[in-house]
């Protein structure tokens, strides 16, 4: 459905809602390997890009790639829970190595999980969040760095403050040796203001060998309707300020207007309709025309997706419903 349609927002509306604000949407990408999500860049001007990887190689090809539009650059550094030296464990796939030791016993359960096969380790110099961002704010993060999400967290719990989105990749089984869990991540996020709003790309592993070469990992509702199956094992995580996903709070239209362009880069189109709403609600002159043009934009966007996947779902009720009655007669 995203990929027919498209945020409910375009990136020509969603930079004309951006030039509202007082300054550009901050978004940062924590384990970053192969760039920034392509519709991050959707901001243009209005967005500062921020990636963060291990591997200083990769980091110095991004940045020789970086899109010119807007401000975007990677940086060649390791966050953790707090500075100072920290073990960074490498495994058979690079994208895979993590500041936790492999689960032997997991990869052992599940061939799949070959990639995490332990390949020496390396000393690398940590640093936090808060250390790097020095009361910048942050307006939007993603978190993906294979078990210690909850570490970079903790780290940045005074960026936390300022930031209105974010998504975190968690597990449901330990991968890695002593990493927390989605119950862990869920209750720390939970305490600094944060509502799940939704759990995405749930990834099962499976008990059979596979090819090396083959695509691992079973997704989403594939798990049930597949021979292979799998256990849960982790997923994308997307969180947003509780204020913002409250109909009956209001905050100054700016605020909410930053709350929209946050909910675009994380395709969440209910959030992006409240948030513009309230935004209009409260803007006044040019910008409260800005805003209510792009609500009606959003509204007619979010409307076609809701028809679309109401009709692209229908086949599955309706083989539920049939077969919900003849297990009755």
């Amino acid at each position: 459905m995203r990929e027919l349609f498209g945020p409910v927002l375009d990136p020509r509306s969603l930079q004309a809602v951006a030039a509202l604000l007082e300054r550009p949407i901050c978004a940062v990408d924590v384990g970053c390997r192969d760039g920034v999500r392509q519709q991050w860049r959707a901001l243009g001007s209005h967005g500062v890009l921020i990636g963060f990887e291990a591997d200083s190689e990769e980091c110095a090809r991004l940045n020789a790639s970086a899109s010119e539009a807007g401000s975007e650059r990677y940086e060649p550094l390791v966050l953790a829970a707090r500075e100072g030296p920290a073990t960074l464990h490498l495994t058979a796939d690079p994208e895979s190595a993590s500041l936790y030791p492999p689960n032997t016993d997991a990869i052992r359960r599940h061939p799949e999980l070959w990639r995490h096969e332990p390949h020496g380790s390396t000393t690398v110099q940590a640093t936090t969040l808060d250390r790097w961002a020095q009361d910048r704010p942050v307006d939007v993060l993603k978190v993906d760095v294979q078990g210690a999400e909850l570490d970079v967290l903790r780290g940045g719990e005074s960026t936390l403050a300022t930031t209105r989105a974010l998504e975190v990749e968690v597990e449901f089984q330990p991968l890695y040796v002593g990493q927390p869990l989605f119950g862990d991540v869920d209750a720390f996020l939970r305490e600094h203001g944060f509502v799940l709003w939704r759990l995405r790309d749930i990834a099962h592993c499976g008990l059979t060998s596979v090819g090396r070469d083959e695509a691992a990992f079973v997704v989403g509702e594939r798990a049930e309707t597949t021979r292979t199956g799998g256990r849960v094992s982790w997923a994308n995580a997307v969180y947003v300020r509780s204020e913002a996903a409250d109909p009956d709070v209001r905050l100054d239209w700016t605020a909410s207007a930053r709350d929209a362009c946050a909910a675009v880069l994380f395709d969440l189109p209910e959030l992006v309709v409240l948030n513009l709403e309230r935004a209009a609600e409260g803007a006044q002159g040019g910008a409260r025309r800005t805003l209510r043009r792009q609500l009606r934009k959003a509204r007619r966007r979010a409307q076609r997706r809701r028809l679309h996947g109401l009709f692209w779902e229908a086949p599955r009720h309706v083989r539920g419903f049939v077969g919900a009655r003849l297990a009755q007669s």
